[in-house]
């Protein structure tokens, strides 16, 4: 499957099992990319429970259900949320969706780059798990990060789609995200503990982007239907994300530049 051709660069967020905080990531990088003047597109492409809505405290009345139903078109479901942030809100309750075909994933991220070409990035958070949906939608992404937690089964899930994107010759361009972790020193070391087995059964590392502190926080602006970068910005948490997303936007520029000596 090609990469889109656009300027827009697609990032895909995604996450073995469920339950890592892959979500309340994608969230809050958005946000944090749009705060540094990015234009910022999110897909909630969980679309049998997406609920980005939710944590960024916004309703979406209508969703991408209605778009693959025609119905609607992706301009009529986005929302702008106050943040500046594109919202492409995903489908909950709807199982059909969990199953929709790699032609159907590839042709509403096209529209949405279509409806928006201004976007500088577009975040896609993808359901949990390895489904040929979750895939298809990683397949159409320029970089992936990959959510992980401390604990076996988040561990075997995450090496599980390592091992995938490793067949598809993809590892230079997935990074982990530890999350909810004690410390730095934690994320790294499980970074690491990763890494050894990568290169133990697949010969090949992975990339280590940045880690998520645990933070309480994050569960407390949620009930109240704030948002860590506007309404916290001082906090630990939110300077946590604000670190990711100059990582990310590191990494972004630096592939540009890889991309423009390739072309010389």
């Amino acid at each position: 499957m090609s990469e889109p051709k656009s300027t827009t660069r697609v990032i895909g967020i995604a996450s073995g099992k469920g339950g890592v905080g892959k979500t309340t990531v994608a969230v809050n990088l958005a946000l944090a990319l749009s705060a540094k003047g990015l234009r910022v597109g999110l897909l909630d492409a969980d679309l049998g429970l997406a609920n980005s809505q939710i944590l960024l405290g916004v309703n979406a009345p209508t969703n991408v259900s209605h778009v693959f139903d025609g119905e609607k078109t992706v301009t009529d479901v986005a929302v702008e949320t106050p943040q500046g942030l594109l919202l492409i809100p995903g489908a909950s309750g709807n199982q059909a969706l969990a199953n929709i075909t790699a032609v159907q994933a590839t042709s509403l991220i096209d529209q949405v780059l279509q409806s928006y070409p201004d976007l500088d990035v577009l975040l896609i958070d993808s359901a949990a798990g390895l489904s040929s949906a979750n895939m298809s939608f990683l397949d159409a992404c320029h970089l992936r990060l990959l959510v992980m937690q401390d604990e076996p089964a988040s561990i075997a899930d995450a090496y599980g789609l390592i091992k995938l994107e490793s067949r598809k010759d993809r590892l230079k361009d997935l990074y982990l995200v530890p999350n909810r972790v004690a410390s730095l020193q934690a994320g790294k070391s499980l970074f690491d503990k990763m890494n050894v087995v990568c290169m133990k059964f697949l010969e090949e590392p992975v990339n280590y982007l940045s880690c998520i502190l645990q933070d309480e926080l994050l569960a407390r602006v949620t009930r109240k239907r704030e948002t860590l970068i506007k309404h916290h910005p001082a906090s630990a948490a939110a300077q946590n994300f604000n670190q990711l997303a100059d990582q990310l936007t590191n990494q972004i520029a630096s592939k540009a530049a890889d991309r423009t000596l390739e072309q010389a």
